[in-house]
């Protein structure tokens, strides 16, 4: 691993080399002729004017309005100039025309952030290092609800196409909302009394996902209308966005480590002082492919009023409705240390090839069908009103008032049926010909005459989210070295509310063992491309399956019991609950896991902003702080495991015995003043010193604050427990922020910037070795821990070509780099390692784009470097994720002053996505993400 110093030389020549060209349009400026003294613009904005941009046609009489890429360039750098703090911003390039399909994929165009993927999609943003769980994204600077069970926002519900604008504040101020350690994003939506008169932008695309065969189509639309003062305006937006998508992964579910197998082939498992202890296998080797069709429909409404010069109010309302249809077919080995008859290790103990015993009628590797679903029904609203009341020429209260509310319905499926391998000896090799792992030596894997019946579930879950927030902010602005004055309140009411629900028991594990011959006519074949392997298993009908359970053809060859009376008492019980269950295997709810966590936080801040010219240049500063107060009240259910009652045809199943559930509370506060400084040294009119300090907070994820307990039961080394911590103190973090930025012209800089954070009360999930009813199980519960440091620099350039003659001039460049280090190192050779800062990598992004008056073209390149993402991933082991790299493009040309068409391609090279556990060769997943394109057509009026 490159040192923090070499990797800082490597970004200092990187910032040196894309300066370059801002330095080359420096010099043009200065070559160009000065504006005459009488020119008020030249009074007000000594920077010269970009060339090459698009002028609006619908502008007012008088009015430039720089629009496309340069417009959009031009007011996220005037927001980074204008503010105090360390900022940076993306501005729509027109209303309804976000940069990139997703949010997030806009914002990982911002330098230090990078993003989360799921599906090949935006999901979750990383600021500086630090995850989505640490950075608060506002709203029209509210808190909006979420649909999983934390806290972190959910980027892919919420189409780009809403959002007019996206503001990462890097430093912190006082009047901020609390809960950003890493950054606070906050999302804005379009104003209807932005524009006078009747306004109408809409588009209409073609998407074609080249995992799929189908095109999908995305269609959004704003309207606006606004009186000529702007007095009035009403505001409506809509977005329709489809994408389909069979996405496919070889993965392993993890591994585990320190088995003790046969590498010999003698048919004894190896002594502790063989060279088979400590092996790393994989839990499972797995062949996926999965169908997704998502489906989004969103939705806004605003409406604006001002009933005189003093008072002014906004009305907003927004809607989006996420509907995932999931459906995975996998081809699945469960790998059984003890079966292993001889293997061959790497310098690491991990296992490079295995043989597998054949497999006996009750005993022995199968190969799973699995059929299972994930889907989605994620539904978000949130509404807020705000009134403006300009008591004075210096005095104004704002008040505020919004209500959120995500629910989210997700009921899964997942069935097993499996055919024993019986008379062959599997072989498990780690680096087959394309470099992934492979089963050789197997039976058919499309044979539909021996499957039998293993397990299955039906699970999932009701999540419901609530924020109610209401805020009064009091703003005195004077003349003089104390330039203005701001006070404020804020309480918020957040309620997350978890549902569990399952088969009941004995339904999920009644067949375990492969128990009993499902007949052939409920299989098909199903055919897939596993990254390039054309592979075959069989699939059915869940329904079918379903009857099938409960049938006496079925029941009556389950044979698990001492006695004939115990077998038949078994199949009474079985039965009993199945009929008494609809004849089905419908989850119902269950209190064991439920739980609901409600926050009361109350906050106040005072901050003043400074001013004055110390000749040297012009000197602004921002200071205060924030007191915070939060109540925290969890209610839960408490249950005791009576008995683990092994299955004697599956060594890898178990079935527990539970207490009565008891309903338990628990109750937590704290209170934290939180200071800021934000200093800014405007030194020229082109270069600007900032310097920050503050104290930041984030409360614990809400699930990690539940008190319910639950057990997962996979023996013989992958049986969990795990709970929550209701008395957890939040994160902390002490903050200091240096930037220097130099402005070429309207939409052209170069900026270094250096932060440290000083990280208090971290969070992790400890682990322990327990054992109930002699099986063992590793126990998970989240605790504070030690304190760690995370720092680094960022370099970005961000300039257009104006200095170059004819059509070089429409041109431009945005480029940065990001390195980021800790204080705590994962090292992979070090098993005792229970604290790492998780998720830190370098980032870089470089986009060049070029534009007239009637076409466009950008491309985008984004990179994140490899990064440890959990410290406890899939078996108890930590989880990496290789470097990754993607390409997007996109286009357009006019047809006229009102219509263009645009094409969009994400993911040009087709890149995968791979993570592996604690060394490169102990792949967990290794998955496509699809390559994107879209055709379509954009008007405005």
């Amino acid at each position: 691993m490159q040192s923090f110093a070499t990797k800082l030389m490597s970004g200092v020549a990187f910032g040196l080399l894309l300066t370059s060209p801002a330095l080359a349009s420096e010099r043009a400026g200065k070559d160009e002729a000065t504006p005459p003294a009488d020119n008020p613009a030249s009074q007000t904005d000594p920077l010269p004017q970009p060339t090459g941009a698009q002028i609006d046609p619908q502008a007012a009489e008088g009015e430039i309005v720089v629009t496309g890429i340069r417009g959009s360039l031009d007011r996220a750098l005037e927001l980074k100039r204008e503010t105090i703090g360390v900022v940076d911003a993306i501005s729509a390039e027109d209303i309804g025309n976000f940069p990139d399909a997703n949010i997030a994929e806009s914002l990982q165009r911002i330098t230090g952030v990078a993003i989360d993927r799921v599906n090949g999609e935006g999901r979750g943003i990383t600021v500086r290092g630090l995850g989505p769980e640490f950075n608060t994204v506002l709203l029209n600077n509210r808190l909006l609800s979420t649909e999983g069970g934390g806290r972190s926002f959910s980027f892919d519900i919420l189409s780009s196409e809403l959002i007019t604008g996206a503001e990462v504040y890097k430093s912190s101020e006082a009047r901020l909302q609390e809960g950003g350690i890493g950054s606070t994003v906050i999302l804005r939506t379009a104003r209807p009394t932005d524009r006078a008169g009747l306004r109408f932008a809409g588009s209409a695309a073609g998407v074609h996902d080249n995992t799929s065969d189908e095109v999908t189509p995305i269609i959004s639309g704003v309207l606006s209308n606004s009186n000529a003062d702007r007095s009035f305006g009403v505001l409506a937006s809509f977005i329709y966005d489809k994408r389909i998508s069979r996405l496919s992964n070889i993965s392993t579910d993890g591994w585990i480590i320190n088995q003790n197998i046969d590498t010999n082939g003698d048919g004894v498992r190896d002594t502790p002082s063989a060279q088979g202890l400590g092996v790393a296998l994989p839990r499972t080797l797995n062949f996926t492919s999965t169908r997704n069709n998502r489906e989004r429909i969103g939705g806004t409404f605003a409406v604006d009023y001002v009933a005189s010069d003093a008072l002014r109010f906004e009305f907003d309302a927004l809607y989006t409705q996420q509907k995932t249809d999931s459906v995975t077919n996998q081809l699945g080995y469960y790998v059984d240390p003890a079966r292993i008859t001889s293997a061959t290790i790497n310098e690491n103990r991990t296992a490079t090839q295995f043989t597998v015993l054949p497999a006996t009628a009750t005993a022995g590797l199968a190969s799973d069908n699995i059929l299972a679903t994930n889907p989605q029904n994620a539904r978000t609203y949130q509404l807020g009103l705000n009134a403006e009341w300009r008591v004075s020429d210096t005095l104004t209260v704002d008040f505020d008032g919004s209500h959120s509310n995500t629910r989210n319905n997700s009921d899964q499926l997942f069935y097993v049926v499996g055919t024993r391998q019986i008379g062959v000896t599997p072989t498990f090799v780690l680096d087959g010909p394309d470099g992934l792992p492979t089963m050789t030596n197997v039976l058919p894997t499309n044979d539909n005459s021996a499957p039998r019946l293993h397990c299955c579930s039906e699970r999932g879950g009701r999540n419901s989210d609530t924020v109610n927030q209401g805020s009064i902010d009091v703003t005195w602005e004077t003349d003089g070295f104390l330039d203005s004055l701001r006070a404020g309140v804020l309480y918020t009411n957040r309620k997350k509310t978890t549902q569990v629900r399952e088969s009941p028991e004995p339904l999920g594990c009644f067949y375990c063992g492969y128990l009993a011959v499902a007949p052939s006519s409920l299989f098909s074949e199903f055919n897939a491309d596993v990254l390039g392997r054309n592979l075959s298993w069989l699939t059915y009908d869940r329904d079918a399956l379903v009857a099938f359970y409960g049938s006496p053809e079925a029941v009556n060859q389950v044979n698990s019991g001492a006695t004939e009376a115990d077998r038949i008492a078994a199949r009474q019980r079985f039965l009993a609950v199945y009929r008494g269950n609809n004849n089905s295997l419908d989850p119902i709810d269950r209190d064991r896991g439920s739980g609901t966590v409600r926050e009361n936080t109350y906050s106040a801040y005072l901050q003043g902003a400074f001013e004055a010219d110390l000749g040297l240049g012009r000197f602004t500063a921002m200071a205060g702080a924030r007191l915070v107060h939060t109540d925290v009240f969890v209610t839960g259910f408490s249950v005791t495991l009576l008995d683990v009652i092994q299955n004697p045809a599956d060594p890898t199943a178990a079935v527990p015995v539970y207490s009565p559930t008891i309903p338990v509370t628990a109750s937590n506060q704290y209170t934290y003043l939180l200071p800021t400084l934000n200093l800014r040294f405007d030194l020229t009119d082109q270069l600007t010193l900032r310097l920050a300090g503050s104290r930041t907070l984030t409360r614990p994820t809400l699930t990690r604050l539940g008190l319910s307990q639950d057990f997962v039961f996979r023996p013989p080394a992958s049986s969990t427990v795990s709970g929550g911590n209701p008395f957890l103190r939040p994160f902390l973090a002490w903050n200091a922020d240096a930037a220097v930025d130099y402005y070429f012209s309207r939409t052209s800089y170069a900026s270094v910037a250096g932060f440290y954070k000083k990280l208090q009360n971290f969070i992790i999930s400890g682990q322990q070795q327990e054992e109930y009813f002699g099986l063992p199980f590793i126990a998970n519960r989240p605790f504070n821990s030690q304190d760690g440091e995370v720092y680094g620099v960022e370099f970005s350039v961000q300039s257009t070509f104006d200095f170059l003659p004819g059509p070089l001039s429409n041109m431009g460049v945005t480029a940065n780099y990001t390195l980021v280090e800790s204080s705590i190192r994962f090292d992979p050779s070090l098993s005792n390692q229970t604290f790492n800062v998780e998720g830190l990598s370098d980032t870089a992004n470089v986009i060049l784009f070029y534009e007239d008056d009637f076409f466009m073209l950008r491309g985008a390149y984004n990179w994140r470097a490899p990064f440890l993402r959990q410290t406890f991933g899939p078996q108890s082991q930590p989880e990496q994720i290789v470097a990754y790299n993607q390409i997007d493009l996109s286009t357009s040309a006019k047809i006229n002053d009102n219509v263009s068409v645009f094409g969009e391609v994400l993911n040009l090279t087709d890149e995968r996505f791979r993570s592996f556990s604690r060394f490169e060769e102990r792949l967990i997943t290794e998955s496509t993400q699809g390559r994107r394109i879209m055709i379509g057509l954009r008007t405005n009026f």
